[in-house]
């Protein structure tokens, strides 16, 4: 699955409510320094503490 397919087929449809979860969710994955998020703001990589994590 490419960026474009998880933007168009994913991101782009969430509601309200649930664009709100995902979002905190996210923060709390990148406070939590599980993972990081690359500048084009799609790109997820996990971190080592992650990966431990898991």
């Amino acid at each position: 699955m490419t960026k474009q397919d998880v933007i168009n087929n994913v991101l782009r449809k969430l509601d309200s409510k649930q664009d709100k979860t995902f979002a905190k969710a996210m923060e709390e994955l990148k406070s939590d320094g599980l993972i990081e998020v690359q500048e084009d703001g799609v790109t997820l990589v996990l971190t080592q503490k992650g990966a431990d994590f898991i």
